[in-house]
């Protein structure tokens, strides 16, 4: 992908998240300290399972290449 491609998909992404906390935020108060706590609790709780994600992916390659080596 270019670097023109990583932007439009951060923008998409950056607009979807926006979207999704205005309308969980739409019935409670409108203010800026309650829309960046849904924010961020919405960014902490993604944050998790791609992280677990990442953190398998670099094991399981870790140990691909180690076997890799012995043979």
């Amino acid at each position: 992908m270019t670097r023109r491609d990583w932007w439009i998909a951060s923008l998409l992404i950056a607009i979807g998240l926006h979207c999704l906390v205005m309308s969980g935020i739409i019935s409670a108060s409108a203010d800026v300290p309650s829309y960046l706590q849904l924010l961020f609790q919405i960014c902490f709780w993604m944050g998790i399972p791609l992280l677990v994600g990442v953190m398998i992916y670099i094991i399981i390659s870790f140990i691909s290449k180690r076997k890799g080596r012995k043979t």
